[in-house]
């Protein structure tokens, strides 16, 4: 094996990691890695799982490696140099060689907005939240006050992989504990909805959005794995949400009775506004970025609310995610930005009508 040959392998192996730890399909990353062998003359076989990664590359030449997706997220910031690194080796303006050394810097680049910013930035994305599914004064104002709670437990986890774990399980204990508690006390009302923007964060929007597409891709091992990997966030989400139920003595019915009568008719708007400029804060997004992303967030939002119009929430949850799947390829194809950047933030912001 040439040297040439050995950096290309090297490079690939390290960039299906980048890919799969950022939350990639392993569709997309075996069609990466081949568009970038192939476009420097070398035939490549690739078999990406999400826990694992066989390379084979000019006959006999193979590697098998481990890879995995880490609790949390890899910043957007490093996804976008990812995929403009991506383009540059397909193009020729970088050999494997310096990619291997550029991507490895990518990889160990902080967070653009550190940790205050990202505290910031998960209320202003949760409150966005509030807006989007709960339009009333009294519950976006609760909502924002768990979403303190929850944001300091998120960013005081951050980076350290054993306490993420039980993070889906200790949030949502904590801060059911604090809602059901003040309920009961008379501070607060509510209904089940009132949990959802403070826990937006541990709900699998993308991992359960990326599993189907493997499984309608017929990666089985790969789609099954994360959907169940998706269930088993939920059950952790539920369980933590019933013990601080009956940690309260707090009747399930009476929650779940209250109705919301809504107060803003511009608040889904709004709601979209604040949900963007705190995931470009929380999420570490590049200021390039942030048009497009806030482009297709209301690509959806609009595709989301025709098709509540003319036939109801199904509709509107196909329309929304059409129209924003289309918005953002056509980003990628003009050249502006990855469809993986500005669809990730939507696939957040899909999810708690449907799981609500």
């Amino acid at each position: 094996m040439d040297r040439m040959t050995g950096k290309l392998m090297e490079f690939l192996e390290e960039l299906s990691r980048a890919l799969i730890a950022s939350g990639n399909s392993v569709t997309e990353t075996e069609r990466i890695l081949r568009s970038i062998a192939g476009s420097l003359g070398v035939m490549v076989e690739v078999s990406v799982l999400p826990t694992m990664l066989i390379i084979k590359m000019g006959g006999d030449v193979s590697r098998m490696s481990l890879a995995a997706q880490s609790p949390g997220f890899i910043p957007l910031h490093q996804v976008t140099e990812i995929y403009r690194l991506i383009d540059d080796v397909k193009e020729g303006h970088v050999d494997p060689e310096s990619a291997l050394d550029k991507l490895v810097s990518i990889r160990r680049s902080p967070h653009r907005s550190g940790r205050l910013g990202m505290f910031s930035g998960y209320i202003l994305l949760s409150v966005g939240i509030a807006f989007l599914i709960q339009p009333d004064l009294s519950l976006i104002t609760y909502s924002s006050f768990l979403s303190l709670i929850a944001g300091f437990l998120i960013v005081m986890s951050y980076g350290n992989e054993r306490l993420s774990l039980i993070m889906p399980v200790l949030a949502s204990f904590t801060v059911s504990s604090v809602a059901f508690f003040m309920i009961c006390e008379g501070l607060m009302t509510g209904n089940l909805s009132l949990l959802v923007p403070p826990l937006i964060y541990f709900i699998p929007g993308v991992t359960i959005t990326t599993g189907m597409y493997e499984l309608a891709s017929q990666e089985l091992v790969s789609g099954s794995s994360r959907v169940i990997y998706a269930c088993m966030l939920l059950l952790l989400l539920l369980f933590g949400v019933l013990m601080g139920m009956q940690l309260n003595g707090f009747p399930q019915q009476e929650f779940t009775a209250i109705k919301i009568t809504s107060s803003f008719i511009y608040s889904p708007y709004l709601g979209a506004v604040l949900f963007a400029t705190g995931i470009y804060l929380f999420l570490s997004v590049r200021r390039s970025d942030f048009p497009w992303i806030l482009l297709v967030l209301y690509t959806a939002l609009l595709g989301q609310q025709i098709g509540n119009l003319i036939a109801g929430g199904l509709l509107g949850a196909f329309l929304g995610a059409l129209s924003m799947t289309v918005t953002a390829r056509g980003i990628e194809i003009a050249g502006k930005t990855s469809h993986f950047v500005t669809l990730y933030h939507v696939l957040i912001q899909e999810s708690p009508p449907r799981l609500v």
